[in-house]
C-alpha cells in the first residue's frame, strides 16, 4: 500500500526538470541580456573571427598590391612638429622627388621617442639600431642631446664626404662639428635645422634639432636632395 504524504503525487517537486538548453535559454531572455549573454559567452569566438578575417584581407591586399619601394627613409628622434606638418612635409617632398606615388614611398618615421619612459626608451633605441642594422635608414634628425651619440659611434657620414661643394659652402654656419678630428673639415656630421622654415615655425623645443646622413644609407642621393629641399638651396 503507498505510503501517504502530505503532498498529492502529481506535486511539482516530484517532476522530473528537465534541464533547459542554451538556445531555450538565450529565447526567454530580454533582448538586453541576450546581448550581454552573447557577448558573455561568444566574445573569444568572434574576436577570433575577426582576427582571422583581418588576417586574409591583409593576405589579399599584400598579394594583389604592388611592392613600395622606400626610396627615402627618415628616422625622427623624440619629434616635437605636429604630425598634420610631417605628413605634408612628407607629400611635399616625395612631389620635389618626383617618384611614382604607385610603387615607390617617402617615409618619415617619427615612432622614436628616447625621451620617454626607461622601458619604452630602450624599445625605441633597439628598434632604430635594428632599422639603421638592415639599411633602411638615409637619415637621422635628433635634437643635439641624442644626436651627439650617433655623431660619435661611427653610425653617421662624415658630410665632407657626401655633400656637394656648393651645399657644403652654403651651410657652412649650421655645421655639427665633432671632436674626433683636430680638423674640422673631417669632424662635420650634422648640419642645425634651427634656421629652417620647418623648424622655426613649427617644432616646440629648446634643444637644437640635427640632421645627420646614416653611413650604410641606400638612398644617399635623395638625402642631399632633402637637405637642399629643407634650406631651399640648388644649383
Amino acid at each position: 500500500m503507498p505510503k501517504k504524504t502530505v503532498l498529492d503525487d502529481n506535486a511539482e517537486i516530484y517532476q522530473i526538470k528537465k534541464q533547459k538548453t542554451e538556445r531555450e535559454k538565450l529565447r526567454e531572455l530580454p533582448f538586453k541580456k541576450k546581448l550581454e549573454y552573447l557577448w558573455e559567452y561568444y566574445r573569444l569566438h568572434a574576436l577570433g573571427i575577426a582576427i582571422g578575417i583581418a588576417l586574409i584581407v591583409y593576405a589579399i591586399y599584400e598579394i594583389v598590391s604592388p611592392d613600395m619601394e622606400t626610396v627615402f627613409y627618415a628616422a625622427w628622434i623624440n619629434n616635437t612638429i605636429n604630425e598634420d606638418v610631417i605628413n605634408e612635409v612628407q607629400t611635399e617632398f616625395a612631389n620635389h622627388l618626383e617618384i611614382n606615388p604607385e610603387t615607390e614611398q617617402v617615409t618619415f618615421n617619427t615612432s622614436f621617442y628616447l625621451n620617454g619612459s626607461p622601458d619604452f626608451a630602450v624599445a625605441s633605441s633597439m628598434s632604430l639600431a635594428a632599422f639603421i642594422s638592415a639599411k633602411e635608414v638615409d637619415i637621422i634628425i635628433a635634437p643635439e642631446s641624442e644626436f651627439q651619440t650617433y655623431a660619435y659611434n661611427g653610425t653617421l657620414e662624415k658630410l665632407s664626404d657626401e655633400l656637394p661643394t656648393d651645399l657644403y659652402s652654403a651651410l657652412t654656419d649650421h655645421f655639427y662639428i665633432s671632436n674626433q678630428s683636430e680638423d674640422s673639415e673631417y669632424s662635420v656630421y650634422g648640419i642645425y635645422l634651427t634656421d629652417t622654415e620647418l623648424f622655426k615655425n613649427h617644432a616646440v623645443n629648446t634643444d637644437p634639432y640635427i640632421l645627420g646622413i646614416v653611413v650604410n644609407g641606400q638612398h644617399k642621393g635623395n638625402a642631399i636632395q632633402f637637405l637642399r629641399y629643407l634650406f631651399n638651396i640648388y644649383p
